[in-house]
């Protein structure tokens, strides 16, 4: 495996909120603050793409991120942060309640002064994406030079993304994370592996699909997918660990392989300590490199 010093900066686009729970602890949370927050403790560098909003909330997170070292670039001047409620159900299950605010509103002006360079990575979850709050943030991924390389986790919006977004994006160094649900939403049904290869092929993208018992497999157009993490892959850690284990190698300009190898090393280092939000440590994620 390849040293790892992380040295091309990745744009981390998305939501920073406030989080509040029933014992009223507050704390800030959001998927791209969450991914911005671990990038920064691996000493990956971090462009700071999450608007900040006029309130509580958005000093509070401005402060955090003070801290981490992450300068304000996109404001909004009008509205505060949004916050989830987490509660409790009769199951015992948290149930949440979002309450959207700054964090939903992009437009092409403020995302055009974002710095950018060609080694630039740029990370997007699909919630960003969909509907007419995303209709800015498409248009403007869209529209990057081909080889700039996008990092996109559509989730469980992945069916709100139209055909016709993917295939602006075709023949873009564009990387897709799915699960096997959202491949198969994606590319069809059938063998998964198989409508995989057809999609990477037609639009010319790569696909990395976690496909749980069957592993982590690299579809990229070729004739055969590639096997990265052979038998059961559990998901114990929190969602986002393979994201950042996949963008801190590609920062440190691996191989996208390599670099998939290691998300899922650093997804099972956290998975290792089910419902912790610490990130692990650069030693343990990183042990023999």
């Amino acid at each position: 495996m390849n040293e790892f010093l992380a040295v091309k900066p990745v744009l981390v686009l998305g939501s920073a909120i406030g989080e509040v729970t029933l014992t009223q602890e507050r704390k800030i949370g959001g998927s791209a603050f969450n991914i911005a927050r671990a990038l920064v403790h691996l000493q990956v560098p971090v462009i700071n793409g999450m608007p900040v909003g006029n309130g509580d909330w958005g000093a509070a997170i401005e402060a955090e991120m003070e801290q981490m070292g992450l300068p304000v670039l996109l404001r909004h001047g009008q509205m505060d942060n949004g916050q989830c409620l987490i509660q409790a159900s009769s199951n015992g299950e948290s149930v949440l309640v979002i309450e959207p605010g700054c964090e939903t509103q992009w437009n092409k002006a403020q995302l055009s002064t974002l710095p950018l360079t060609e080694d630039t990575l740029i990370y997007i979850s699909g919630e960003q994406l969909v509907g007419d709050n995303g209709e800015a943030l498409r248009d403007w991924l869209t529209r990057l030079p081909f080889d700039q390389r996008r990092l996109i986790v559509p989730g469980s919006y992945v069916g709100q993304l139209d055909e016709d977004f993917f295939a602006m994006l075709s023949d873009s160094d564009s990387l897709l994370m799915l699960n096997r649900s959202e491949t198969t939403t994606l590319c069809g049904t059938g063998d998964v592996l198989a409508a995989a290869r057809g999609f990477a092929s037609a639009h010319n993208l790569t696909l990395i699909c976690q496909l749980d018992r069957d592993g982590i497999w690299l579809c990229d157009g070729d004739a055969q997918a590639l096997q990265i993490a052979g038998g059961s892959v559990e998901d114990a850690s929190p969602s986002d660990a393979r994201c950042v284990g996949l963008l801190a190698g590609l920062s440190a300009g691996w191989s996208v392989p390599q670099a998939v190898d290691l998300a899922n090393r650093v997804a099972a280092e956290w998975g290792a300590n089910p419902g912790s939000v610490e990130v692990p440590s650069r030693q343990q994620c990183f042990p023999h490199v």
